[in-house]
């Protein structure tokens, strides 16, 4: 699946009340060590699981569940699953990394849609790397060491620009990258089948 990218997604005022809602003080925010996989412990940053399958959702996934119907429409076709929408914040980096670990978010097929809540830096990259190049005994540990010895080629690299959608093959190997001229990096990531 070639990347698809949107811009102007939502409509304006809605766009607006997200990144407002997001950068107020009542909006919860948990810290997690790795924001890639928790095996991984280098790329910390922020979440607020809106959504995750199983699990009771946030009392915010009403107001961002309508993120969903804008990607239906964007793909011309309806979600057939929903496993995951999560909120993430990075802060600025000092250091030289060029992005934070390549990983898949999960290890059966889905797709990937990162919705760039406000202008950032801190790109999207996705990888030509595929979990089908990682082998077949695939786990947390295997994903870790295949991450540290490969180097990865980059497919394409997206700016985070306010109101933009950027649809992949959740197997396509990608990373986030920390802001350096940005106090923050907001992006919404909803995981799908």
């Amino acid at each position: 699946m070639t990347p698809i990218i949107v811009d102007n997604l939502l409509p304006v005022g809605y766009a607006d009340d997200i990144e407002r809602d997001l950068k107020q003080t009542g909006f919860n925010w948990y810290y997690i060590e790795d924001v890639t996989n928790p095996k991984y412990g280098n790329n910390s940053g922020f979440v607020h699981p809106a959504y995750d399958y199983g699990k009771s959702p946030s009392e915010w996934f009403p107001y961002i569940k309508p993120l969903v119907y804008s990607i239906e429409q964007s793909l011309g076709r309806k979600i057939e699953e929903l496993y995951r929408i999560r909120v993430g914040l990075l802060l600025p980096s000092l250091d030289d990394k060029q992005y934070n670990t390549p990983h898949v978010d999960f290890l059966w097929p889905h797709c990937t849609a990162c919705y760039y809540v406000s202008n950032s830096d801190g790109d999207t990259v996705v990888f030509n790397q595929h979990l089908s190049d990682a082998g077949t005994d695939i786990n947390n540990e295997s994903l870790r060491l295949y991450a540290e010895d490969t180097n990865f080629t980059v497919k394409t690299s997206v700016a985070p620009v306010k109101n933009r959608l950027v649809i992949f093959d959740g197997f396509n190997f990608h990373a986030s990258t920390k802001p350096k001229q940005h106090d923050t990096r907001l992006v919404i990531t909803v995981n799908f089948k």
